[in-house]
């Protein structure tokens, strides 16, 4: 069994992995495992692990601490795991999938200068896809929802986002259950296959409005509610850039501002940031049976910039006015869910 928990900050994940590892435990036996992947670099950190520490106690957990290369869960096992429970089926609680990534990105070399490795959420990737494959165990991932904030972060910040949307992709293609914490609420999402997509998908002039938070696979799976029958190609999406985008913009020609011919329309929600044109006209520009691709930058802190707030609340709008004659798909962790 593999189970993937995200959702926000303080939304109930550690305590409900912690009883879903405690339930598959008492179910198929073996020893119940708490994978530690944070490293602490001060006292706030310090006082996190004790809060974590104290939480689980008496539970039966015993700690295991792997800050990087994780697949050594899989390939070392014998230095991890107790004698008497090798032959039997283990559960792990790999606790988080946010600090893992960030331990593998950001680095301190021997001469204490700072290191950003580019290529660390493949290498996770590929770890945690050795570790899934395996079949006699119980994994239980914990991870966090930082893809809907209203802002334009610095490249870091960017790539160890998009980073650790790929790694929660790239489990949730394992797991038997795929979970988000809101508000101490567990929802479950369920994969939807290709096939039941195109059926669900089949209705004559009917646009889809695709949204969901940052890395969190909408574009691969726009290409998917497309016809099996129809082909796609690079010059049937167009991509808003942000450089498209400015303070009090204003257009001479508003039918320019979206081309015409385009199957899927991606991060539209760019085209209503320091615009002054109205969110309704915008909305219109979109032929009736497109694809129109809208990332969620609604959930967030609300942004201390002007520009940011103004676009957070237009980018609420803009999804309400395009989904008022659309079907409405919500993506995450690649799984894409039919919403309205």
């Amino acid at each position: 069994m593999i189970v993937l928990l995200t959702g926000g900050c303080k939304n109930g994940k550690s305590n409900t992995a912690q009883d879903i590892a405690c339930g598959l435990r008492k179910k198929t036996g073996g020893g119940l495992y708490y994978v530690a992947t944070m490293e602490s670099t001060g006292i706030e950190d310090d006082e996190r692990i004790r809060k974590h520490v104290e939480n689980r106690a008496g539970l039966g957990f015993e700690t295991i601490e792997i800050a990087r290369d994780i697949k050594r869960l899989s390939t070392e096992k014998e230095k991890f795991l107790k004698m008497a429970d090798e032959c039997k089926t283990n559960t792990f609680l790999v606790d988080s999938l946010t600090a893992l990534l960030a331990n593998e990105m950001f680095r301190v070399d021997k001469d204490g200068n700072f290191t950003e490795d580019s290529f660390s959420a493949k290498r996770v990737c590929d770890d945690l896809s050795i570790l899934c494959r395996e079949k006699d165990y119980n994994l239980i991932f914990v991870s966090d929802g930082i893809y809907s904030d209203a802002a334009v972060y610095d490249m870091s910040t960017e790539a160890y986002r998009e980073g650790l949307a790929l790694i929660e992709r790239e489990v949730a293609g394992y797991a038997d259950e795929v979970i988000e914490m809101c508000a101490g609420e567990a929802v479950l999402h369920k994969f939807l296959h290709k096939k039941g997509i195109v059926e669900m998908s089949n209705k004559d002039n009917c646009g889809i409005l695709v949204v969901g938070g940052a890395g969190q696979g909408k574009l691969e799976f726009a290409k998917l509610l497309i016809r099996e029958s129809e082909d796609i190609s690079d010059k049937d999406i167009y991509t808003f850039e942000h450089k498209e985008c400015g303070m009090n913009k204003s257009f001479d020609d508003i039918a320019e501002v979206v081309p015409g011919g385009c199957k899927i329309y991606y991060h539209a929600e760019r085209l209503v940031r320091g615009t002054d044109v109205s969110i309704e006209e915008l909305s219109e520009l979109f032929s009736k049976d497109a694809i129109v691709i809208c990332e969620d930058i609604t959930c967030g802190i609300v942004p201390v910039d002007d520009t940011d707030r103004k676009w957070r609340e237009d980018a609420g709008r803009f999804m309400q006015a395009l989904a008022k004659n659309r079907d409405v798909y919500r993506v995450i962790c690649g799984i894409g869910e039919k919403i309205g």
